[in-house]
């Protein structure tokens, strides 16, 4: 590995990022991996910022420090870090893949042993770029305890170019209480140029399975945030009746039925934040409105409050179909910053949720809507 040169200017310390720094009654400590480390320099505490003298800390990771006085520069070198990376490109040529079967074979026990460092190892070049931070912040640990993969095979392959094979996995899945069911996805593998070798490495992993749970998902915790603000949410039932996948645009949409049963928070129609909204109006404005004006008021609050005694305090259930739609990576990962929500309305048509609906407002923006519609009934009237 290349050294790193970190220039310094007068003292020499570095901010404790790699160290874990406890805080004594009269010292700063310096631990590093559990260790606790005594410098010449002590810790020093300077604008917020905890700084040691870097030597202490570098050495004690197992890297090396040299000191160019004519320059002023710092070397920091890791030894030990160049000899891991050696073993592990080893580790991976060692795995990589002579044939588009071996590679999916290579991939799909990676992914039913829940090896991240396999799965990864047998990645394109591109996808390796893109997903090691998140092999890395889980532990290169995937998938989840339960349930598990019991067996895969590879049900289909077809060469679709020259240097591309598709092939079709089927994973049996179990849990404690016995088999749960099959899931099927495709990978496609291309050769790629490998210190002077072709290998075959997976290029991309279709798993609609994974995707229509990734779009549940977002649509379950769009409810919640739909509802939660005003309501004691008691069930949410989805169900997926349509899918489309755009592979030109790595793009999928999914369309789900929903229905959430729910109660009011609230136990009487005045609580009902509009209604407490109107009733504060009246409370604070009497004083300059006419006794029409008044009567106008207290009759659209009383009809407000009977139609809200119909369901206040009994659960009701909501019932809409919803089409998500998000982008998704080589590894049918979806891009969260990509989910859009559709509702469908009486015609049959989608249009994009709009979260200025009621449902999405805090009890402080309700309060003032009911008490701006009071304020637009009288101004209404007061027109020629």
């Amino acid at each position: 590995m290349k050294k790193k040169w970190l220039i310094v200017f007068g003292a020499v310390f570095l901010v404790a990022a790699l160290a874990t720094v406890g805080f004594a009654a009269n010292s700063t400590k310096l631990i590093v991996n559990g260790q606790e480390i005594k410098p010449d320099v002590p810790p020093q505490i300077i604008n917020g910022r905890v700084m040691v003298p870097v030597r202490w800390v570098a050495e004690a990771l197992g890297a090396d420090v040299q000191w160019d006085e004519e320059n002023k520069i710092v070397g920091v070198n890791t030894p030990q870090l160049d000899k891991l990376r050696r073993q592990v490109a080893l580790l991976e040529e060692a795995v990589a893949a002579n044939t588009p079967r071996e590679a999916v074979e290579t991939w799909a026990r990676g992914v039913k042993e829940r090896n991240g460092a396999l799965q990864y190892a047998i990645l394109s070049p591109e996808l390796k770029e893109q997903k090691r931070d998140a092999y890395e912040s889980c532990g290169w640990v995937t998938g989840v305890s339960s349930p598990w993969i019991r067996d895969y095979h590879i049900v289909g392959e077809s060469k679709t170019a020259d240097d591309t094979w598709t092939c079709d996995v089927k994973y049996s899945w179990e849990t404690s209480s016995g088999p749960s069911g099959d899931s099927l996805c495709t990978v496609i593998v291309k050769q790629y140029e490998q210190n002077g070798n072709k290998k075959w490495c997976v290029s991309q992993v279709l798993n609609q399975d994974l995707l229509v749970a990734q779009l549940r998902e977002q649509v379950r915790k769009f409810l919640i945030r739909k509802y939660s603000n005003h309501y004691h949410i008691e069930k949410i039932v989805l169900s997926e009746v349509a899918q489309k996948l755009n592979l030109a645009g790595l793009e999928f949409e999914a369309v789900f039925s929903t229905t959430v049963t729910a109660t009011p928070l609230y136990t009487s129609p005045e609580d009902w934040p509009t209604q407490r909204g109107k009733i504060k109006y009246l409370e604070e404005n009497q004083d300059n409105l006419s006794s029409e004006q008044i009567q106008k008021i207290k009759e659209t609050i009383d009809f407000w409050n009977e139609e809200l005694r119909s369901y206040i305090g009994r659960p009701s259930e909501g019932n809409e179909f919803l089409k998500v739609i998000a982008e998704f990576d080589g590894l049918s990962v979806i891009d969260e910053e990509s989910v859009r929500i559709f509702s469908e309305d009486p015609l049959g048509n989608y249009n994009p949720v709009r979260e200025d609906d009621p449902s999405f407002l805090t009890y402080e923006e309700l309060l003032k809507q009911g008490y701006d519609e009071m304020h637009h009934l009288i101004s209404e009237e007061d027109k020629p």
